[in-house]
């Protein structure tokens, strides 16, 4: 390992004794997701003051997440101190948590797994989930913390933490796609509902790159963390802070707690083109068209079997195009 990429003044003995932990890989993405909302291309610098700044945090745990990023080739640090994007942050897929220990991930999912299939209650402590997975207490403790940043569990009374079965039962998915279908139509066409210019370039970016994507080399991954941002973007453009608050959770918990299902390459590359519309939609100040377009994407991808007119975008798009 290079350590030179990064900072030269590290000493290699310390570098290896330093590990990256899950929070600096969670800011990282975030400085990424940062760079993809204000149109940074490959070459430009990454403030780490006005970043901290951003990310509500000091510049340390800044410094560090951007030690990960070098140490992953996404940026490069200069001699004289500072780091360059070594990436088109709008075409990256996205983080791999490598950072979180095994042991935490397999006790995650075992939990969410086990409560989901009624093979434990949703009521435990870290006493009974260590002797049911024979795990240590900080790796107990350290995935139901993870459980409570994904908005799944919650700590109860006394040494009680209650994980939302409601969140991950076999329904889920569907009562997920009655929410949103209720909420995210409503929260384009909120009177608060504002504009967010630079955001919009940025996801365009991204999805003109996947749009011009074969259907034998689409970017699932790519796609995944564009659709995420697409519709975190409505709920935090839509005025209301109540509204905005519920989606912001609701996707988050989405994102972590439903498993992944078999989407054929074309129907994400056409979510994509129904993805631009509705930014073409926003763009225009037609919110009200834009909140139709949302309940139809919302109904297809639900049923993952759109009725297709030529193989194309379904016809309500061709229309608006």
């Amino acid at each position: 390992m290079s350590v030179t990429l990064w900072n030269s003044k590290v000493r290699p003995m310390e570098t290896e004794a330093k590990k990256v932990n899950h929070r600096h890989v969670e800011l990282a993405q975030k400085i990424l997701d940062i760079a993809t909302e204000r149109g940074m291309s490959r070459g430009e610098r990454l403030p780490e003051q006005a970043l901290a700044s951003r990310c509500n945090v000091s510049r340390t745990p800044i410094r560090k997440a951007l030690q990960f990023l070098a140490e992953k080739s996404i940026v490069t640090a200069e001699v004289e101190g500072g780091y360059l994007l070594a990436i088109d942050p709008a075409s990256f897929p996205g983080l791999e948590d490598s950072a979180q220990p095994a042991e935490e991930t397999e006790l995650y999912n075992a939990i969410l797994r086990d409560v989901s299939a009624g093979r434990i209650s949703d009521s435990q402590t870290v006493a009974s989930l260590q002797r049911r997975y024979d795990a240590s207490r900080n790796a107990v403790q350290n995935a139901l913390t993870r459980l409570a940043e994904d908005n799944l569990a919650e700590r109860a009374a006394g040494q009680q933490w209650l994980v939302k079965q409601f969140a991950i039962s076999g329904d889920a998915v569907a009562k997920s796609f009655e929410y949103r279908l209720s909420c995210e139509p409503l929260a384009l066409t909120m009177p608060g509902f504002r504009r967010d210019a630079a955001a919009i370039t940025s996801l365009r970016q991204s999805m003109e790159i996947l749009r011009s994507m074969t259907e034998s080399g689409f970017d699932q991954k790519l796609f995944e963390r564009t659709d995420f941002d697409f519709h975190m973007l409505i709920a935090r453009s839509c005025g209301n802070p109540f509204m905005s608050e519920a989606l912001l959770s609701h996707h988050r918990r989405r994102r972590s707690s439903q498993p992944p299902v078999h989407v054929n390459a074309f129907r994400l590359m056409q979510s994509n083109m129904e993805h631009i519309q509705m930014l073409e939609q926003i763009e225009r100040g037609q919110l009200e068209l834009a909140a139709d377009l949302m309940r139809v994407h919302i109904q297809l991808s639900h049923s993952q079997r759109p009725r297709l007119a030529g193989r194309g975008v379904p016809p309500v798009f061709k229309i608006v195009g």
